[in-house]
C-alpha cells in the first residue's frame, strides 16, 4: 500500500471544465425550446359583495336573456325581426331600419339597467336566426345590440356583450 503525502503533485485533480459547460448549454437550450408562455388571463368583471354584509342578504343575480328572432324570405333577405316577441321590424322596408329599431330599443333597456357596465352583467342576447338569412343581416344584428362605433368620435359605444345564439333548427329540405 502506498502512502501519499501531503502537498505532492500527484493529488491534484482536474475538472474537465469544457464537458461541464457543453452539458450547461444542452440543458439551457432544451429548458428553452420546450417552455410554453401561458396566454394572459382574461379581464373578469366579477362582482364582490360588500364588507359586512350579511349572507342572507347576497342573492344571486341571474341574466336577463334578450331573445331577438330574425326571419328570412326565400331569397335569404330580412323578412321580420322581433325581440321577445315584439315586432320591430316587417317587410317591406330597409333592413337599415330594423337593424336601428333593434339598436334603439337595447340602448333604452341598458340605460334602464343603469349603463353597459351593469348591463353587461346582467343582460345577454340570444340570436334565433332562419337557416337561409343571409349573415350580413346577422352581423348587423350583433352590431346594434353589441355597441358601436361614435361617428362624431373614435369612442366606442358599448352595449350588451354577452351574445349566443339559438340551436340550429334542421334546415329545410328545398335548400342545398
Amino acid at each position: 500500500m502506498k502512502i501519499r503525502k501531503k502537498g505532492s503533485s500527484e493529488d491534484k485533480i482536474e475538472l474537465q471544465m469544457t464537458a461541464m459547460i457543453d452539458i450547461v448549454f444542452q440543458l439551457l437550450v432544451f429548458f428553452i425550446m420546450t417552455f410554453n408562455v401561458v396566454a394572459q388571463e382574461g379581464d373578469f368583471n366579477i362582482r364582490m359583495p360588500a364588507i359586512g354584509a350579511p349572507q342572507d342578504q347576497m342573492e344571486e343575480i341571474e341574466k336577463q336573456t334578450l331573445k331577438v328572432r330574425m326571419t328570412a324570405n326565400a331569397n335569404g333577405d330580412l323578412q321580420e325581426l322581433k325581440l321577445n316577441n315584439a315586432v320591430l321590424f316587417k317587410a317591406p322596408g330597409t333592413p337599415r331600419d330594423a337593424f336601428r329599431a333593434l339598436h334603439n330599443k337595447i340602448v333604452g333597456m341598458v340605460a334602464d339597467k343603469g349603463g353597459p357596465d351593469e348591463a353587461g352583467a346582467l343582460m345577454e342576447v340570444e340570436f334565433d336566426c332562419d337557416y337561409g338569412l343571409k349573415y350580413n343581416n346577422v352581423i348587423e344584428a350583433i352590431t346594434a345590440v353589441s355597441g358601436s362605433k361614435s361617428r362624431d368620435s373614435d369612442k366606442i359605444e358599448r352595449l350588451i356583450e354577452n351574445i349566443k345564439f339559438a340551436p340550429a333548427k334542421n334546415k329545410p329540405k328545398n335548400t342545398p
